[in-house]
């Protein structure tokens, strides 16, 4: 069975997608008043045992941590995870439509 999971990157929280337990599959780009202020990966899992590298820069200091996959919330579909996506948009008080935040497929976003 497929696994699929949702990762995010911010200017201050980056994940770090290496070596081969992980496929990225479509990266969007979500603009709140035309400024980036996150891209979210949706990536196939193809070894459970693999661990994810989380990145930080807090107050100027760095952080580094592995975290297994299996903490990770998995979905089942690309189309599930991709709902999740647009959910976690929602959530955040602004809609996929909205005039004030943008959520584009990284394709789109670079043409």
């Amino acid at each position: 069975m497929d696994k699929y999971i949702v990762l995010t990157n911010k200017d201050t929280f980056q994940t770090i997608i290496e070596g081969d337990g992980l496929e990225a599959v479509e990266t969007y780009h979500f603009y709140f008043f035309e400024e980036l202020k996150a891209k979210y990966t949706i990536a196939k899992v193809l070894d459970d045992s693999i661990k994810i590298k989380l990145y930080e820069n807090y107050e100027g200091k760095e952080y580094v941590n592995l975290i297994r996959v299996k903490f990770f919330e998995s979905f089942s579909t690309i189309e599930a995870a991709r709902e999740e996506l647009f959910e976690i948009v929602r959530a955040s008080g602004n809609s996929k439509e909205s005039k004030f935040s943008t959520l584009i497929k990284a394709e789109e976003a670079a043409s």
